[in-house]
């Protein structure tokens, strides 16, 4: 049984929803995360967090839901461009599947803990290269314009599912969007997976 899962590296609520996903993978459940770009309209230089701003105070709510959850989370300054980063990703994800999970970790990290920025060229080849990811090969093939065309195909098939937000979660037939309680999210996919 396998779950399919999108994600964008710059949303809080997927960030604090890891624990939702590591829960299915505790589970016996398989997660396949792919890109969903959120936010395509940011500048490509990324953009300020406003002290104060709307996004700070989300993320004043996304410190508490990692606190109750024993997540690492600082809040970040800045919101970068993730395009080219998440089709870095997909072509992880094809070419590299072994590393996945330790890059994807990386970039979570990089941004949410440690306060890297994740669309600098240094920061993601020193993470590939930490995943143990063929780092020469997927960049090689991103600027190839592979990495785009990935997650072009990626975002078509969120959109096939009714996908239009991060996280989100494609059980079975139903898609699960947002971060839920624990309790509740683990009663929807339980109960469909036959966990419960």
């Amino acid at each position: 049984m396998t779950v399919r899962l999108w994600n964008d590296y710059i949303c809080p609520w997927a960030y604090a929803a890891r624990t939702h996903t590591a829960w299915l993978r505790e589970q016996g459940i398989e997660v396949t995360t792919f890109s969903y770009e959120l936010h395509p309209n940011l500048p490509p230089a990324g953009r300020p967090v406003k002290p104060d701003g709307r996004l700070d105070r989300v993320f004043d709510h996304i410190a508490q839901e990692c606190a109750s959850v024993g997540l690492e989370f600082n809040k970040p300054h800045r919101s970068p461009n993730t395009h080219r980063l998440l089709g870095i990703t997909e072509l992880v994800r094809v070419a590299a599947p072994d590393t996945f999970d330790a890059v994807d970790e990386g970039l979570a990290r990089a941004h949410w803990v440690e306060g890297r920025a994740i669309d600098d060229f240094a920061v993601i080849t020193d993470i590939l290269t930490s995943a143990g990811a063929p780092t020469d090969e997927i960049l090689d093939r991103e600027a190839e314009g592979e990495g785009t065309r990935l997650l072009e195909v990626s975002m078509a098939q969120a959109l096939d599912v009714e996908v239009t937000a991060t996280p989100a979660w494609r059980v079975e037939n139903l898609t699960i969007t947002g971060l839920h309680p624990i309790e509740q999210f683990q009663r929807w996919t339980g109960k469909i997976l036959g966990l419960s």
